[in-house]
Parts: C-alpha cells; sequence; structure tokens
C-alpha cells in the first residue's frame, strides 16, 4: 500500500481540545477535533480531501477544478480558495440559483475568482452527468485542462484526508493519555466518515467507536454509501483490510425537513456551544450533528465512561447567510 501524493494546504494537525465548560455542565467529558481550524479561508474538513485532489490535479497537469454544491456550500467555498492560492481556474456548479445578496460562503467564492453556474435543483438533480460531461467538454474546448471532483470532494482520492486524520487523531488521544473515544461526526457527501472508517480500520482503532449523524438522507442510504465507497476505495488502492459494517455506527434523526434547512433544537445547539465555549458551528452540518451528541450525552450514552470527541468539520462562514435565524430567540 502506497498512500497517494498529497499537497499541504491545511494547518495540521489540528487541535484537540476538552470543552471544558459544557463538560461540566453536563457532568461529561467531551472533546471537539477543531478540523474548523485547518485553514481561516480554507477551513474545514473539505481541506484535507483537497489536499490529495489537487495534488492529483497537478500531476495531470490540470488548471481548473469543477465541482458541485449548493451556494453556502463548505466545499465549494474551499475548492475556490484552494485555486486563488495554487492559480488555478476554479467553475462551481451551484444549485439551486444564488440570491441576489450574496453572502456566507458564495460571497467568498466571487472574492476569490471562481466561475460559477446555476442551475435549478431538480434540472441539476435529473441531468447532473450531462451537465457535468458538459461542462468539461466546454472548458477544453476553450484550451482548459479540467479536473472533476464530486460534491464534498468525495471520491476515493479525497478519502485519504480522514484516512489521515484517524492516524493525527489517535497519536492526540494518546498524548493526553486517553485510552479511547466515542467519535461523532457529521455524514452527507460521505467522504469524511468513509475515511475515517477507513482509518479506524488500516490503523487497528478497536478502542474508537465511530457515530455518523447524517444530516441530508437516511441511515440507509448513508449505510449503502459508505460501503460503496469505502469498498472502492479499498480497491483503488489495494488497503490490506476489509470492510466492516460494524466499524460504524449511523444516529438517527437530526436531518430535520432536508438537507441545508435548520431547525430550532440544533440552532440551540449551535448557541450552547458559543455562549460556553466561544466555538461556533453551523447550521447546516454541525450544529444537527452536535445536537445528536448532547442528546446522547444527556441520556447517558456517550462521554461517561469515555470520552465523547466531536469533529468540528467547519462551515462558520455558512453562518452569515442566517443571521435573523441565528440570533433569534
Amino acid at each position: 500500500m502506497v498512500e497517494p501524493n498529497r499537497i499541504s494546504l491545511a494547518n495540521l494537525p489540528t487541535p484537540l481540545v476538552r470543552l471544558d465548560r459544557l463538560s461540566r455542565e453536563l457532568d461529561a467529558e467531551i472533546w471537539l477535533k477543531r478540523d474548523d481550524l485547518t485553514g481561516l479561508e480554507l477551513s474545514g474538513n473539505k481541506v484535507r480531501k483537497l489536499e490529495y485532489v489537487v495534488a492529483d490535479a497537478l500531476a495531470e497537469g490540470c488548471d481548473t477544478l469543477v465541482t458541485e454544491g449548493t451556494p453556502q456550500s463548505n466545499h465549494c467555498r474551499a475548492t475556490a480558495a484552494v485555486c486563488a492560492r495554487l492559480d488555478l481556474h476554479a467553475v462551481l456548479l451551484l444549485r439551486p440559483p444564488p440570491s441576489n445578496h450574496i453572502q456566507g460562503n458564495h460571497l467568498l467564492d466571487v472574492l476569490f475568482g471562481a466561475e460559477t453556474r446555476a442551475f435549478e435543483a431538480e434540472q441539476f438533480a435529473e441531468q447532473r452527468p450531462a451537465i457535468v460531461e458538459q461542462t468539461l467538454a466546454e472548458l477544453r474546448a476553450a484550451g482548459r485542462r479540467p479536473r472533476w471532483t464530486p460534491m464534498g470532494a468525495s471520491e476515493p482520492l479525497g478519502c485519504w484526508g480522514y484516512l489521515h486524520a484517524i492516524r493525527e487523531l489517535v497519536e492526540q488521544l494518546d498524548a493526553r493519555g486517553l485510552a479511547g473515544c466515542d467519535l461523532v461526526l457529521a455524514v452527507s457527501s460521505g467522504g469524511t466518515c468513509a475515511g475515517a472508517v477507513l482509518g479506524k480500520l488500516l490503523h487497528h482503532c478497536d478502542n474508537i467507536n465511530l457515530c455518523a449523524v447524517p444530516v441530508s438522507d437516511d441511515v440507509a442510504f448513508h449505510e449503502a454509501q459508505t460501503a460503496e465507497l469505502c469498498q472502492t476505495t479499498i480497491d483503488c488502492y489495494e488497503l490490506p483490510i476489509q470492510f466492516d459494517p460494524s466499524a460504524i455506527q449511523f444516529i438517527p434523526g437530526y436531518v430535520g425537513e432536508g438537507y441545508a434547512i435548520p431547525y430550532p433544537t440544533a440552532l440551540d445547539a449551535l448557541r450552547l456551544l458559543a455562549r460556553t465555549e466561544a466555538i461556533v458551528l453551523d447550521p447546516v452540518y454541525t450544529a444537527k450533528a452536535f445536537i445528536a451528541l448532547l442528546d446522547a450525552v444527556r441520556a447517558r450514552h456517550l462521554g461517561v465512561d469515555r470520552p465523547a470527541v466531536f469533529v468540528h468539520t467547519g462551515g462558520v462562514f455558512s453562518d452569515f447567510a442566517w443571521p435573523d435565524l441565528l440570533t433569534m430567540k
């Protein structure tokens, strides 16, 4: 097994910090893996994946990255930032079209000079393969050398970002004298979750109980998605492991009405962490997953016999797209 090349973009290792006030308030042991601090404009979990994807693109002589997401996509913003830093062209396929009021992540897309193409959500869902291929063909016809990466950079190569992150976490746990943990993270496009599963298996982390909280689709969808992405990655890179579904458990019930639709209890969790620890979640991913952790802690299922570690995957810029909602009493 040979780890693929990566280009250093993130500030690693990211801190592992104990949430002292919240731990006292809930009589539990709660820690945060601060992947929101991978870098300011590049912040979040997507950067770990892009380190590998961009290295591959540069090795292949590409000058353009093409990807997809919503107007408040953390991944699209991180891709645009990476491209600005490395003198690459970014093309973002956004659905639904951004509002006329440019804000949050999309404001940064614009500042970073990304080219955006907008589609209605239903149109993109129905015609996605054709839209992607047409975009790549148009770029090639214009003399560009594009590389495509899907939403969240959730492709086998991108999974290496969290294969590496799990090894990093194990070293930090050992340095703090922590024998293991319950590791909680949000799951949507799947690359972070799949990478964490593979990292757990590859590094024999039996002392880490991995819990994923779906924030976009139901558990059945994510079980199938994770299994497929893990197996494809194992096959692509001849990893000396077998996918084991028991290496992960999914915590249902926190999607709400749908992806990127905030709801009151998740927003309460966001406010709680901000007011107790001065750490800011986002309403799309991390707030929904964090309320799942809080519910489990309050039910004495997590954080009692051993630490609960929450992976903060970033997203703070999207908060600025919901100022009225976040300040509502």
